[in-house]
């Protein structure tokens, strides 16, 4: 069995060893857990953003920044999709305490997390570390640390939390760096055998972070939902073009518009948006076995230049 902590830990080291180069914090809590803050109470960087991505999917994917089309973008692969994306660096962990809330990501999530994906996979794993994401403006309490460790069945001084609002760097990049995850995640709610994914690749824009929080929210998903192109390599033999033409951002109801015009319009509630959205703008599923490509979607760059603030003809996006 693959050990997901274990191998997120070893990334984990390199941050602490490379702490100041990388513009980041370490803290010891009380109780000696490992606290790494990549962008509340510092900068932060582009390279941790890269690592705290790599973290989050349990050193089995690999996360590059690149330029394309006259703008960064974050490229993301992994051989490990069903491990990576979806044992790990899916958001799925609700934690809560007080006035302190935070999606978890990252492989404590097969530790201490009791979400159905967990369950229905039967991800029962058990490891001496655990490492967890939290985007969050707000240091975790010791409460929240108590409880994580406590779920993680891990002391404190094993226990690794890194954190990092979305309106930071590292926020923005780990953010994009989910495009990989979201097509899984959409193939997954449509009913699809995810575990026939062998191979995963994709590239979206990086945003500019906008003025704060909210802004980043917006211009992040956009990145994904209207810049983002995957591409899967299934063991599979069936004709999957039905599943293609789902899976992309464009079939759903809510797609055409900016997301944070989307999300005020929902009355800033997540739950009142289409799930359809949450997925890439362009998939390309190919079959291992018969050599087929089923490929639908695309990506629209008029929304990607008005969500991202590039003025009008200016726009980096052509």
């Amino acid at each position: 069995m693959l050990k997901l902590n274990g191998r997120a830990w070893k990334i984990l080291e390199r941050l602490v060893e490379e702490s100041d180069v990388l513009r980041i914090r370490v803290h010891r809590s009380e109780k000696g857990a490992l606290l790494i803050d990549a962008g509340v109470k510092c900068t932060g960087s582009l390279k941790a953003g890269l690592l705290i991505s790599e973290i989050l999917l349990a050193g089995l994917g690999e996360v590059r920044l690149i330029y394309e089309n006259g703008i960064p973008q974050i490229q993301v692969l992994t051989d490990q999709p069903l491990y990576a994306c979806m044992a790990s660096q899916y958001a799925g962990w609700r934690i809560s305490m007080g006035d302190f809330f935070a999606l978890g990501s990252g492989p404590a999530r097969v530790l201490g997390s009791e979400e159905p994906l967990i369950e229905e996979f039967e991800w029962n794993f058990r490891e001496e570390k655990a490492v967890i994401f939290l985007e969050t403006r707000k240091f975790p309490t010791a409460e929240v640390i108590e409880y994580i460790a406590s779920s993680c069945k891990v002391s404190p001084e094993n226990l690794g939390v890194v954190f990092a609002p979305t309106g930071s760097l590292v926020g923005a990049v780990q953010v994009v760096a989910r495009v990989v995850e979201t097509g899984i995640h959409k193939l997954h709610e449509l009913g699809y055998d995810i575990s026939k994914i062998v191979s995963g690749m994709g590239v979206a824009p990086l945003p500019p972070l906008g003025e704060d929080d909210l802004e980043a929210l917006g211009r992040t998903n956009d990145a994904v939902i209207y810049g983002g192109i995957t591409t899967y390599f299934l063991n599979d033999d069936a004709d999957l073009s039905e599943f293609a033409e789902r899976v992309p951002s464009c079939s759903s109801s809510s797609y055409g518009l900016p997301f944070l015009e989307i999300f005020k319009r929902s009355n800033y509630n997540f739950y009142d948006i289409d799930p359809l959205l949450f997925s890439p703008a362009e998939v390309n599923l190919v079959s291992l076995i018969t050599g087929k490509t089923f490929k639908a979607g695309r990506i629209s760059k008029s929304l990607i230049n008005r969500s991202f603030g590039y003025e009008a003809g200016n726009n980096k996006l052509g």
